[in-house]
């Protein structure tokens, strides 16, 4: 859905990974239909 490896979700979840790229938070943001944005409050 979100063309993001399952592992990367998993790191960006669980607090591996604090500061996605741009581009990940982009596709995050268009795969649960919200603006880049509200997924960053």
């Amino acid at each position: 859905m979100a063309d993001i490896a399952h592992p990367t979700i998993i790191k960006i979840e669980s607090g591996a990974i604090q500061s996605p790229t741009v581009e990940t938070a982009q596709k995050i943001a268009r795969a649960l239909g919200v603006s880049i944005d509200d997924l960053m409050k």
